[in-house]
């Protein structure tokens, strides 16, 4: 099978939203493929429903089957058949087999055929879908989507690092405070013993006027330069000390280890086992050292953050008040990796990317 894929052929069911079309030239069968008119369109709305609206494969399903759409052979849809239908490359014209070997079968390299199929989905699109699902895999369990809470997902404690809930309090004169709590300090002192809460509309107006600084180039330039110096510092001064452990522990330990030996004060088991040690020693050591030293040469010429995030984070600011609140968490999310909120009122942000 894969020898005949690698060949351009087909094999197995067809994708959901194409169809095999085979004409006929010259007494030979041509097999070529089609958008089909009826399914392709269900799955630009199950991209929309994933990107735009934020839903899950469960809730993706049962919008399609209230909607009347059905899956191949009339079936109503399911959170499994959504997920296999937005994770194939197929509805981005590609190709794919070998992702999931059958069960006793050796594992082989991927054999990938870009523009086979006509697309359903941009290239871009594509990146856009993959990524709003890397996003939701990182939280699959709770309501961190499909809360009301905007930061939901995204505030964590900046002393413990837990996530932040948002919660209802007690009614006060007829009215209802919304807040967020770290979630460790509410289950245990042991866990975080801070009281970190912050109301929830001040928090959230906090955050967003605090990004809104990050449309400007120049300001994105600043931030970065002050968070890589004081990163690189910390970094290089772990590596001068780490190097100079590795010397220490090369040039004294080990040949210390070797004279007490010779002069009987150690035994050969004692000496094994001081030696053994010495040299997992010495390995940690070189291993954090090539971490440091690969880390350090990719942020001295990381520059791609001070072109891309402006333009995010304009774009989102322009449109935050058209869009509905799930709206507003999707974009929200593939902007802001996390915002660490301290009981003082500071905050850190986290982008992605």
């Amino acid at each position: 099978m894969s020898t005949a894929i690698s060949k351009g052929v087909h094999v197995g069911r067809n994708p959901y939203g194409l169809r095999p079309i085979k004409d006929i030239t010259e007494g030979k069968v041509i097999m070529r493929w089609e958008l089909d008119p009826e399914e392709a369109p269900v799955v630009r709305e199950m991209y929309r429903l994933a990107v735009e609206e934020n839903l899950g494969y469960k809730a993706i399903a049962d919008r399609l089957s209230a909607k009347g759409y059905r899956a191949h052979a009339g079936r109503p849809f399911a959170a499994y058949t959504v997920q296999r239908i937005l994770t194939n490359p197929a509805i981005k014209g590609t190709l794919l087999y070998g992702r999931r070997p059958r069960k006793g079968n050796p594992r082989m390299a991927l054999v990938e055929i870009p523009n086979f199929f006509p697309s359903i989905l941009s290239v871009e699109e594509w990146k856009r879908l993959q990524e709003r699902l890397s996003i939701r895999r990182e939280m699959p369990r709770g309501k961190a989507h499909s809360s009301e809470y905007l930061l939901s997902g995204i505030a964590r404690c900046g002393h413990c690092g837990g996530p932040m809930i948002g919660k209802v309090g007690a009614a006060r004169q007829g009215k209802r405070y919304r807040n967020y709590y770290c979630s460790r300090a509410m289950r245990s002192r042991e866990l975080c013993s801070v009281y970190n809460g912050h109301s929830s509309p001040k928090l959230e107006r906090a955050i967003l006027e605090y990004l809104g600084q990050f449309s400007d180039p120049e300001r994105v330039r600043e931030h970065l330069a002050a968070a890589e110096r004081k990163e690189l510092d910390r970094c290089e001064a772990e590596l001068r000390d780490g190097e100079k452990r590795l010397a220490d522990l090369e040039a004294q330990f080990l040949h210390r280890l070797d004279d007490l030996l010779k002069r009987g004060i150690l035994t050969e088991q004692e000496f094994t086992r001081a030696n053994d040690a010495a040299r997992e020693q010495v390995k940690a050591l070189e291993v954090r050292r090539i971490e440091l030293t690969t880390w350090l040469n990719q942020e001295r010429a990381r520059a791609s953050l001070v072109e891309q995030v402006p333009q995010v984070v304009k774009a989102f600011v322009e449109a935050f008040q058209t869009m509905d609140s799930r709206q507003q968490k999707a974009q929200l999310q593939t902007i802001l990796k996390a915002a660490h909120v301290y009981r003082d009122g500071r905050i850190e942000l986290e982008f992605r990317g």
